[in-house]
């Protein structure tokens, strides 16, 4: 009886364990469909994104929101996940239905958001959309988070075919979504310090015609309160109304005929943070209203706005301002129809850009719903590529902004190998950055003993326009160029540049040169980097390159060539715009790598090469 006993048991199990992988096999089954059902829904909600189409997108959304909720649900109790092999294939499959049901989530918050914005109405539109946007933004970045934490452990190892596939497919779609997926934390940590109270924001204008290193001459400024209830621009106004200056400072250009360091010329560093540090110092000392933070703003973003918002009137103007003309017009209003001296004269010549800014706000917070993704996506674009650069007092938010590529902060990553940073500044009073074109050709050979020699080449063509007005025609330009630590420059063939000690604590080498109208001017580097080529693994070696963007009127037309040494090989390339992470073309050969593209954000160039 025992026996038997033991066969009826045994088949008992055998019995439960053929149950168990046919009801596997069908939940299996339904899981797929109900996966491959949220994927088409997902796809057809970005679609109806594309096409403008918002309720469309949203119940899309929401639908395969419910198929990748009811594909996860069939994945049976925790303890299964503890079963070898079979625990680790359920344990993917429902990182794949989160990661499908958190993107879905965000989709439907950001579809819901962009409704509430075309049901508001009114003189106060903007207001009203921030003062909703607040939980679709929490949710949707919180969902995101997510998808950025379970994604960055996706492997297909030891995986069944289908799943292995569904992870390569997963990776395929997300790959685009890389750099906003990398820093969604950060976002949401910004987003919960902006909507957490009011702040005060101090805002500089920067006028790109006077070019200096975070991006213009600060000529006019303001105060903006932002948060929960919305934003408002409190005042706005000339810089010279400020009080005069306290802070004591040493001059940090050399060369310069004036003996003061104003409040005007504290943005003297492309290194935002040290500028917005400076800034911050002479605002307090200048017992001005306490400040959670300072935005910059130069030419380019407003000519971006005015192609939305279409021609500006203002009562000093006798021409409409465009996005073709309002750096001239108003040049030409300031410098020749207000021009003159002495102080009384400080207000009228701003008036036009006083009244001018005013118009804009209105146009800004009146926007239609045909306005509003325009508008979002200019200020995006203007801040990925520092027309708009942030810095906040609160620890938190400035990593935040820093992290996101919106600080204007040097701030190279820790696999940097090489740095090049070229600032200009014009410092004899002039509007003479119009008509200046820029160019950066960066020659890199890499040596056996892992330094580089390189030639860093700037060109510089100014027209043959000449401003009506303006004091000076000619450019009276101080280039500074920063480098990666170590880096000492090789006096034979350069240019007689000055090595400067420098506030970002980087080699930094300073040359002054004026460029007139209709000529041409031409500086060479010659430097040595002690450590360019670093071992990556095994016999593969690795160039990492950043170039940092100055803001200005016109992007630099940027050329880098690295060459290997004899008897190596690169083995494979990359390039990419560091904000955004597009991808730039690059041209290799075994000998060498090549990228050439206007300077839009920092570039990063990855080689890697391996010794033949």
């Amino acid at each position: 009886m025992k026996r038997w006993g033991w066969w009826v048991a045994g088949a008992v199990v055998v019995v439960g364990l053929v149950a168990g992988v046919v009801w596997g096999i069908q939940r299996a089954n339904t899981f797929e469909a109900l996966a491959r059902a949220g994927k088409v829904d997902a796809k057809a909600a970005l679609h109806s994104l594309e096409v403008e189409q918002v309720p469309a997108a949203r119940a899309s959304f929401l639908k395969a929101k419910d198929e990748f909720s009811q594909a996860r649900a069939l994945l049976g109790p925790d303890w299964v996940r503890g079963l070898p092999w079979l625990g680790h294939q359920v344990t993917v499959a429902e990182s794949l239905a989160t990661i499908g049901l958190e993107g879905s989530s965000a989709g439907a918050e950001m579809a819901q958001l962009l409704e509430s914005a075309d049901a508001a109405s009114g003189g106060d539109r903007v207001n009203q959309i921030l003062k909703v946007s607040r939980p679709h933004l929490e949710a949707a970045l919180v969902s995101l988070t997510t998808v950025a934490r379970l994604s960055t452990d996706l492997s297909t190892d030891g995986l069944v075919p289908q799943l292995a596939t569904a992870v390569i497919e997963l990776q395929i779609q997300l790959k685009p979504l890389a750099p906003l997926l990398q820093r969604s934390q950060s976002l949401l940590d910004l987003q919960r310090y902006l909507f957490s109270q009011q702040h005060r924001l101090l805002v500089v204008s920067q006028n790109s015609a006077e070019l200096r290193p975070t991006g213009g001459f600060i000529g006019t400024y303001g105060l903006v309160e932002f948060g929960p209830d919305g934003f408002n621009l409190t005042k706005f106004t000339d810089v010279y109304t400020l009080p005069r200056d306290t802070l004591d400072l040493p001059l940090p250009i050399r060369g310069v005929s004036f003996t003061h360091f104003a409040f005007r010329d504290s943005n003297w560093w492309i290194d935002f943070p040290t500028s917005a540090k400076v800034m911050s110092q002479f605002w307090q000392n200048l017992k001005q209203p306490r400040i959670d933070g300072i935005v910059a703003i130069d030419i380019p973003v407003i000519r971006d706005l005015l192609k939305i918002y279409g021609p500006i009137t203002v009562p000093e103007s006798s021409l409409p301002l465009t996005s073709d003309n309002v750096l001239e017009q108003l040049t030409y209003v300031i410098e020749y129809e207000n021009g003159g001296p002495g102080t009384n004269q400080t207000l009228k010549k701003k008036a036009a850009v006083i009244s001018f800014a005013a118009k804009l706000l209105r146009e800004i917070t009146h926007l239609s719903n045909d306005q509003f993704l325009p508008t979002m996506s200019a200020l995006a674009t203007s801040t990925n590529e520092k027309h708009v650069q942030l810095s906040f007092t609160d620890p938190t938010a400035q990593t935040a902004v820093v992290d996101l590529g919106w600080g204007g902060a040097i701030a190279p990553p820790a696999d940097t190998t090489d740095l090049l940073a070229v600032s200009n500044a014009v410092i004899k009073a002039s509007k003479a950055n119009i008509g200046v074109t820029k160019s950066l050709d960066y020659t890199v050979a890499l040596q056996a003993d892992g330094t580089a020699d390189t030639t860093a080449e700037l060109g510089y063509k100014k027209s043959k326009l000449l401003l009506l007005g303006v004091p000076r025609q000619w450019m009276g330009n101080s280039v500074r160029v920063h480098r990666a630590a170590g880096t000492t420059e090789v006096a034979a063939g350069s240019t007689p540049f000055e090595t400067v000690e420098d506030a970002t604590g980087l080699p930094t080498f300073e040359y002054y040169f004026r460029l007139y109208p209709a000529s041409q001017e031409r500086l060479v580097l010659h430097s040595s980097v002690p450590q360019a080529l670093r071992p990556a693994d095994g016999a593969t070696w690795r160039y990492q390159l950043l170039v940092i963007k100055q803001a200005d009127l016109v992007d630099t037309a940027a050329t880098v060539t690295v060459t290997v040494p004899n008897g190596w090989t690169v083995s494979g390339s990359s390039a990419s715009f560091r904000v955004s992470g597009t991808a730039v073309k690059t041209t290799s050969s075994p000998g060498s790598v090549t990228v050439k593209t206007p300077l839009k954000q920092d570039l990063l160039l990855d080689v890697t090469l391996i010794k033949a």
